[in-house]
């Protein structure tokens, strides 16, 4: 428990010597688990949105952006402190949202997921939600989704709207 409190103590676990890291991530047994605490979630979108947005023109030459790219991807990623399945959760976790339709992508991020199984079951939700049309929706965003689809298929149906 010593061990722990000391890495609570210091605000950035890569200052700690490598064997003391290896002894409180030991002594830490949540760490193993395969999600990500809510926290440092929020603190990792962040991160995740200064690497994914950097701009070259931001730094004076390739060296620099390359330096600032690894910079912001290690503050996202906390290699140190995550495992490779960790890293590897957020990565696969960033693809499926960037792929779902809007709508979608943007009730589910209201909903802030801890990992890929949450937002697998919040679609899940979202499809049966859809599939049922005689509940009415009291999510404006899905509302809204749910408004712009029926519309869509009365503008199909009425010759309005053309699908190439």
């Amino acid at each position: 428990m010593q061990l722990l409190n000391k890495l609570m103590a210091i605000s950035k676990p890569q200052n700690l010597a490598l064997h003391e890291q290896n002894e409180v991530l030991r002594a830490d047994m949540s760490w193993q688990q395969e999600t990500i605490p809510m926290v440092e979630t929020y603190d990792s979108e962040a991160s995740r949105q200064k690497f994914r947005y950097f701009q070259y023109l931001e730094v004076s030459g390739p060296y620099e952006a390359l330096s600032q790219l690894w910079e912001l991807c290690l503050q996202w990623l906390r290699p140190e402190i995550h495992t490779k399945k960790q890293i590897l959760e957020l990565l696969v976790l960033e693809q499926f949202l960037a792929i779902l339709p809007e709508e979608v992508r943007t009730w589910v991020n209201l909903q802030h997921p801890k990992n890929s199984k949450d937002v697998v079951s919040l679609i899940e939700d979202v499809i049966e939600m859809l599939k049922d049309k005689d509940t009415p929706c009291k999510d404006s965003v899905l509302q809204n989704g749910s408004i712009q689809e029926e519309k869509m298929e009365a503008d199909l149906l009425t010759g309005r709207l053309h699908v190439s």
